[in-house]
C-alpha cells in the first residue's frame, strides 16, 4: 500500500506507552520538480481519505477509544521532502490540528 492507493489505510498501530493511535501513509514517490504537483495531489487525496476514516471513527471497531488519547497521521516518505512539499505539509498540519488530530512526517532514512 502507498500514497497512491486511495481509500486504503496503509497501516495502523497503537503505541501503548504514548497512548497514540498512529495511521501511517507510506510515500514512495520522489519530490523532483517534474513530479511535485502530481505528488501533492496524491498526498492530498490520501490525507483526505484518512480524515474521512478518522471522522467516521472506523478505527474504533479494532481500537477501543479508552486505549489512546491522540490520533496521529504519520507520513513515512522514501525521499526527502522538497521545500514545496514541506510548505504544503505545514498547511495540512494546521488544518488537521484544528480538527483535533495530529500530522507528522519523516523520511525512511532518518
Amino acid at each position: 500500500m502507498s500514497v497512491t492507493d486511495s481509500k486504503i489505510v496503509d497501516a495502523v498501530t497503537l503505541e501503548k506507552e504514548s497512548r497514540r493511535l498512529v495511521l501511517r501513509i507510506f510515500d514512495h514517490l520522489p519530490w523532483d520538480e517534474d513530479f511535485t504537483e502530481t505528488h501533492l495531489i496524491a498526498l492530498q487525496e490520501k490525507l483526505n481519505d484518512y480524515l474521512d476514516y478518522i471522522v467516521s471513527k472506523q478505527y474504533e471497531e479494532a481500537y477501543s477509544p479508552e486505549k489512546y488519547d491522540k490520533v496521529v497521521i504519520k507520513i513515512i516518505a522514501k525521499y526527502s521532502f522538497s521545500n514545496e512539499g514541506i510548505r504544503c505539509l505545514n498547511v495540512a498540519k494546521n488544518i488537521i490540528v484544528n480538527a483535533g488530530y495530529y500530522l507528522e512526517w519523516e523520511t525512511s532514512s532518518e
